[in-house]
């Protein structure tokens, strides 16, 4: 059972939540953000599936430029972190509040999809009970170890040079990352350079929010996962000083090849949804 709830920022974008129900007429909110430049739509067998074992109700939703937005970066919009951070998910925190009164209200975020809540968690009045983090860690190239850090550092500035010449950052083309605007890749920029999350036009601290950050966290890594490895997961988790982090590691579809492992639990999530599930009925 599915339904729809649409989302406008005070900037005027527009979002759709897509709502998949349990049973359970108390069961917890998940609201699940994509990965950089992945519709929410490829994370729908994800969201069935918590919802079927009514684990909670799953709310997708598309990070600003992605799917269902009505922002894009090819007709010119520029945004960055700032906007998603300040405007988009604050909205969506409350709209889902509102539509769920009463109901404990989670995160549940992939790679950049799990940076974005974390640092959305740790702003004033955004309430949330936890946060579930997916194959997200920093986008730091010292993060790597061995001959991964200089593949890790030459990819990174390759990108950052290619979204410096263009209008817009072409991903789709690139194969990484989706359509993107200028400022949404200087913020990304920014991490991979200096592992430092400082939206541009932001005055908020947002590392010095999350060093206080008290609330339970779920962070599920795949195994042999280049893009999010263990060093990585670590290096974002480091900021939690205050948070209670649960590790749990997971397969994925080891059938396919180590990159795609990182996108593909989505569509094959049974181990993801029995370490939420675990972890959701200990809170």
């Amino acid at each position: 059972m599915s339904a729809e709830l649409t989302i406008v920022s005070p900037d005027g974008t527009r979002h759709t939540a897509t709502l998949c129900s349990p049973q359970a007429p108390a069961a917890p909110v998940v609201l699940i953000l994509p990965a950089m430049g992945a519709a929410a739509e490829y994370y729908r067998p994800f969201a069935e599936r918590i919802a079927a074992r009514n684990v909670g109700v799953a709310a997708l939703l598309d990070l600003r430029g992605q799917g269902r937005s009505s922002a894009r970066a090819r007709r010119g919009d520029d945004f960055g972190y700032r906007e998603i951070l300040e405007l988009d998910l604050p909205q969506a925190v409350t709209a889902l509040r509102r539509a769920f009164r009463g109901r404990r209200l989670y995160i549940a975020g992939h790679s950049l999809g799990g940076q974005l809540g974390m640092f959305v968690a740790a702003r004033p009045g955004v309430e949330l009970d936890g946060l579930i983090l997916v194959a997200a860690g920093t986008a730091h190239w010292r993060a790597w170890r061995g001959r991964e850090r200089w593949k890790v550092r030459l990819a990174t500035a390759g990108i950052r040079s290619a979204s410096r010449l263009l209008r817009w950052y072409p991903g789709h083309v690139l194969g990484f990352g989706g359509e993107q605007p200028r400022r949404l890749m200087r913020d990304w920029g920014r991490v991979t350079r200096e592992d430092l999350y400082r939206p541009e036009g932001s005055d908020f601290d947002y590392e010095t929010s999350a060093r206080q950050l008290a609330l339970p966290v779920l962070s599920i890594g795949v195994r042999e996962d280049p893009v999010a490895p263990a060093t990585a997961r670590e290096a974002l988790l480091a900021r939690l000083q205050r948070a209670e982090v649960t590790r749990v590691e997971i397969d994925g579809v080891r059938a396919h090849q180590a990159w795609k492992r990182h996108f593909s639990w989505a569509r094959e999530p049974a181990d993801a949804v029995d370490s939420i599930d675990g972890w959701l009925a200990a809170r």
